[in-house]
Formats: C-alpha cells, structure tokens, sequence
C-alpha cells in the first residue's frame, strides 16, 4: 500500500512529543506506536500485533544490542574514572597550560579531531574526559556538546573510520544497479571534497572553541548548575588512571580492527585495503573487547594504588552503566522508528515528491534537502543514506550526467550527517548529550542555530556547484557566510563560575 504523507506520522509524532515532554525515548516509542497504527490501517487488532513486532525488532536486532552494550560499557568505564579522582587530576595537570576557555575549547576541538576512527567513542571520550577542564575555565556544557558532537561527523570523511566502508559499499552498490563500475574505495574518494556541510561545520566548530562566540540560544547558569557533576578528588590519583584506560581501549581497539580486518580480507581472498580492512573488521565487538579490557586495566590501578575499595568501584560501575540506559533505549527505539519508518516508505514519498520538480543543476541541493528530512524521520543518518543513494543515482544517470555522481554522493552523505545535528533522538545527539552532562533536547536547542546556519551554506554550496561545476566558489562563497555570521552575530557565551 502506498501510505503517502501519512508515512510521516511516526517522525512527526516523535519531534512534537520530543518537543512537549523532552523525553526522547518515549517520544520515539510514540512515534512506533503511531507508524504502527498506520501501517495497520487503523484496525486496533492489527495495530497491537505490528506494535509488538517492531518493538520484538528494535530489542532483539543483535547489532543495535552490541552498540547498546558498548554504550552501557563506557559509561561504566568513565564512571570508575570519575570515582577514582583522575578527571580532576587531569583537569590540575592541564589548568597551568589550558588556563584560558579559549585553550580549553580549542584543545577540545583538537582531541575530537584526533578520535577521527569512530564518532560514538569520539563523543563519549571527548566529552567525558575535556569535560572538567572547561568547567574550570568556565566554558559552558552546551558549547563543550556542540564542539565534540559536530568534530565526531570527521569519522563519515576519512578512509580510517568505521563509517568508510559502509558509505562506499552504499555508493558502490548504487552505482552497480546503475551500471556504473568502481571499488568502494574510488567511489568514497571521488566524493570526498563535496562534503560541503562536514567541512563547514567542523570549520565552524573550530571558530565557536577559537573566539567563544555564540548566537542564538543562550546557555543559562541553572541549567549549567544543575547538570554539573562532581567527580571525586583524590591526592593520591595519578594521570594514568585516566590514560592508561583510555589509552587501552583505543590502542587495542585500532590494532585489532586492523588485524582482524586484514586476517579476514587474505582468507577470503579480497584485496587488503584501508577501506576494506575497517568495512570487514567486526568493529562493535572489537570496541566492547577493549572497553572491557579498559576496564581491567582501570580498576587494578585503581586497586594497586588503593584509591578506592571494591565495593565502591562497583557502585561507581552500576551507576554508570545505569546513566546510559536511557541513551541505550534510544539507540533501540530509535531502531524501531527506522524499520516503521521504513515499512511506511517515507524515504521514497519524500525523494518522489520532489522528483518530477528537479533540474540538473539543483538537483545535488535537493538531494541535499531530502537526505537530511529523511535522517530527521528515521533518526539515523545511515538508514538515509541507503534509502537516497540509489535514488540519487538513478537520477543523474536519468539526465546523462555520469560526472556529477561525486558530487550528488557527498550530498547524499552530508545532508544525513547534518539530519543527526538537527534532532535530539540521534545516536550521537543522545550520546554527546551523555558524555557532557545535559539533556538531549537541551544539547540541540542550543546548537540549532550553528547547524542551521552550516546547513543554509551547505544547500547554497550544492546550488553553486550545479550551476557553476567551480568546487572555489562552491566552498568558497558559503564559508564567507559563516563566519560573517558568526563573527557579526556571535557574542561571548559562558555561563557562572562556579568552580575554582
């Protein structure tokens, strides 16, 4: 059946109660139930069998389960940290050479950039571990948020991330139906300098930590108070009972994807590339093996040096673990939303309802404009890039334009990146929200101006590059805008100082 606008009912749903009631994981469970009564036409009996069928879905889908364990994982992990007194440790250690908000934030910024592998460790790490120090230079949770949650999307523009492989076998497969020929590797390199949203957000990101200016909502200082979070002080804590763990966890992590990867590519014969290597590594489970290993390390430096007792590091495991289950029903109800969303075929009505409007020279705009409504309905940025792409590219093929496949692929992935920046039941909305102490719908409302701004330039970048093919002037002309923007109407933003 075809639902038309009706398939968008469970995204609405979900936005507006997100909205009333700021509860993301129970705006999402509304949004199944409202796809679900669609989907059953409105017949009561059916609607409690698809309810139960896509809620069966979203809590035993075992990859979602994996990232839900992984999540639970590190917030155990930081919590353990966080108990042994590391956090204020490193945040003394730090104070002499990052004494200003500007080094704090900048430093941030740097750290986000390093963690390029992975945006959801990126997120956790970033945000858990920069997150005193900026409290000590007075920087507030929201631009902390902004800063790690917009640096994390460099994991969907580099060749040694768990997102290249996924994108590339995505524009890949789209390019075979259409009969075009290419390794996932040509297809993700070909695409890389159109990422105009990637590439102006980060940019932005970096002006927001350089000069601390902000516009649009403001941070206030009850809400700064009321999420802060007290870590432990410890003189006896050292720096490695903060590096070491992370360190851990990272290190094992890269070298067992890349060794698992590259095992599994010469066993079955497949040619032994970066893209590859990450695409066919089994990177969930390889990121729970080294948070538990993390973990181990943790606590018997904790124990060696009898920082804290066992029960208490337990207690500090349990209440981490606990602080993320509600990101971890997120990540699961939002799973859900996807396959109702799916089912409604609302990634096809909105892309055919502007088919029959689209010209060549507006159509990587458009392209643009559809994949970011799309990641707002479904909640997750890669499901939109599987439903656009093949699309996309049966569109350009449609109007003899074989060339411009690059530049409608970035499209395609840049306007579900920027989708996850505009919605509070993201996965790493929700996940930045977490690391930085604040709640989701607060962490959006506070950047939404930057990303619309971001995204605003963006659209315009796909607009000059349809009607000129100049990539300068693409890029060139809507950095200007933002950082006009920001530099005209951003004013310092920091909240009260509240710790010394």
């Amino acid at each position: 059946m075809d639902f038309g606008i009706l398939s968008l009912i469970p995204a609405l749903v979900t936005i507006i109660a997100a909205l009333l009631t700021r509860r993301v994981a129970f705006s999402l469970f509304l949004g199944v139930l409202a796809g679900s009564f669609v989907v059953a036409e409105y017949n009561v009996a059916d609607f409690f069998v698809n309810s139960f069928h896509y809620l069966k879905e979203a809590f035993t889908e075992i990859e979602r389960l994996k990232i839900v364990l992984f999540v639970v994982l590190i917030g155990g992990l930081l919590e353990i940290i966080a108990g042994s007194g590391a956090y204020n440790k490193f945040a003394d250690s730090l104070k002499n050479k990052l004494n200003t908000p500007r080094k704090s934030r900048v430093a941030t910024w740097g750290i986000s950039m390093c963690l390029f592998f992975d945006d959801y460790a990126n997120v956790l790490i970033s945000g858990a571990a920069m997150r005193r120090i900026n409290m000590k230079n007075n920087v507030t949770p929201a631009q902390l948020a902004y800063i790690v949650d917009v640096v994390a999307i460099m994991a969907s523009i580099m060749v040694v991330s768990t997102w290249a492989s996924f994108e590339g076998s995505v524009m890949a497969k789209a390019g075979a139906e259409v009969g075009m020929k290419g390794t996932i590797t040509d297809f993700f390199i070909q695409a890389l300098p159109y990422h105009f949203y990637t590439f102006l957000a980060i940019i932005l990101a970096f002006f927001v930590a350089y000069t601390g200016k902000w516009f649009g909502y403001k941070t206030d200082n009850k809400t700064y108070q009321m999420n802060h979070s007290s870590e432990v002080r410890n003189s006896n804590s050292k720096l490695y009972h903060l590096l070491a763990p992370i360190l851990t966890l990272l290190g094992f992590a890269i070298l067992a994807l890349f060794a698992s990867g590259s095992y599994i590519l010469i066993k079955q014969g497949e040619p032994v590339t970066m893209i590859n290597i990450l695409g066919t590594a089994p990177s969930v489970e390889i990121l729970i093996i080294s948070t538990i290993l993390a973990i181990a390390v943790g606590i018997t430096l904790i124990r060696k040096d009898r920082l804290v007792s066992v029960p208490r590091i337990f207690q500090g495991f349990g209440k981490g673990t606990f602080s993320m289950v509600g990101v971890g029903l997120v990540i699961i109800f939002a799973h859900g939303l996807s396959l109702v969303s799916s089912d409604l075929g609302t990634g096809v009505f909105i892309t055919q309802s502007i088919s029959d409007y689209i010209t060549l020279d507006v159509l990587p705009m458009l392209i643009f404009i559809v994949s970011m409504l799309i990641t707002v309905a479904t909640g997750f940025s890669w499901s939109s890039m599987a439903i656009v792409m093949p699309i996309a590219f049966q569109m350009v093929v449609a109007e003899d334009a074989p060339d411009m496949i690059p530049i409608i692929s970035a499209a395609v992935i840049s306007g579900a990146v920027s989708g996850e920046h505009i919605i509070p039941f993201s996965e790493k909305a929700v996940m930045s929200a977490a690391a930085c102490k604040i709640e989701p719908m607060y962490h959006i409302k506070t950047m939404i101006f930057q990303t619309l701004t971001v995204f605003i330039a963006a659209a315009g970048s796909y607009l000059i590059i349809g009607k000129t093919d100049s990539w300068i002037l693409a890029f060139g002309i809507p950095l200007i805008f933002v950082l006009s923007i920001h530099f005209l109407l951003g004013k310092p933003n920091k909240a009260s100082k509240i710790l010394e």
